[in-house]
């Protein structure tokens, strides 16, 4: 079976993760994916460009693919039991989720939420919720649980 496990690095992720692993032991592969959002700077300046320096886009670039190594890396760990690919998209999240799962065929896709309701969810959209609308597979989305 071929797990896409989509991270944040967040504790919502982290939190995902752990219940997969325990879910989905026959799991063989996993990829685990993180979605940067855009660029660095890209559209920074409106009309006129960036207001960043190429220099100084590529430092901010540099950060934000270090930043989603280590959501990476901690998200990986949590999933104990099978190999892990790590992968690393630019894209609206949810849609590039979907599209990734479509592209390595995988059998199932693992998401976080954060449990909102009413107006927050509506205003705030959920990323979980258009995976589950449109990924190729079934969906294991995992409720973050606050502890006491």
């Amino acid at each position: 079976m071929h797990v896409l496990l989509a991270t944040d690095g967040s504790d919502f992720s982290i939190d995902a993760a752990h219940a997969a692993s325990e879910i989905l032991r026959n799991a063989d592969r996993v990829t685990v994916l993180t979605v940067l959002e855009e660029v660095p700077g890209e559209d920074a300046g409106g009309f006129a460009g960036s207001v960043y320096s190429p220099r100084e886009q590529e430092e901010l670039w540099d950060k934000d693919q270090a930043r989603a190594r280590d959501d990476l890396a901690r998200t990986g760990h949590a999933f104990i039991d099978a190999p892990t690919e790590q992968r690393i998209e630019v894209g609206d999240v949810a849609g590039t989720i979907c599209r990734i799962a479509e592209d390595l065929k995988v059998d199932v896709v693992v998401v976080g939420s954060h449990g909102r309701k009413g107006l927050k969810r509506m205003f705030l959209g959920s990323t979980s919720e258009y995976v589950v609308r449109h990924a190729p597979c079934p969906v294991l989305v995992v409720r973050h649980h606050r502890k006491p």
